[in-house]
């Protein structure tokens, strides 16, 4: 037979596991389960991530901004993520890149539309330019140089 002591050691640690795991299966769960943007039905975003913001009146994009925790522009989108977007039969372009240009931008590109998705820290932007005329030249990755 265990002891109190024995059994309430065991106990407490049972409790903690539970209490890791279970805080290890919140941070896991942003990247398991998707929804299509708010401006691009297509186009998978994480379901914890929030809208927080929202273009009203720009004639050339349309952008929405979702707020979810764990990322950061200075880390790279899970490769769960990357291939989440790519299940969805988006690929990923380069962006010509100029002085405004930052350097998180992902641009993702689908029969025809085009989808920038801009890290920040905290939150990302997915902006889709709403006509032909916005300023947006990608290259395919898969091109030569």
């Amino acid at each position: 037979m265990l002891s109190r002591r024995r059994l309430g050691l065991c106990s407490f640690l049972m409790i903690c596991m539970l209490v890791l795991l279970t805080a290890c299966g919140e941070t896991g769960v942003a990247w398991t389960s998707y929804e299509g943007a708010v401006n691009e039905k297509g186009f998978p975003v994480p379901k914890v991530a929030n809208k927080s913001d929202q273009s009203e009146g720009n004639s050339d994009m349309d952008y929405v901004r979702y707020t979810l925790s764990g990322i950061s522009e200075s880390t790279s989108l899970p490769e769960v993520y990357l291939n989440e977007i790519k299940n969805w039969g988006w690929t990923e372009e380069q962006a010509k890149r100029n002085s405004n240009t930052s350097s998180s931008l992902r641009v993702f590109a689908k029969e025809g539309h085009i989808v920038q998705l801009a890290v920040h820290d905290g939150f990302f932007t997915l902006m889709v330019p709403k006509n032909d005329t916005a300023q947006t030249t990608v290259k395919s990755l898969d091109d030569e140089d």
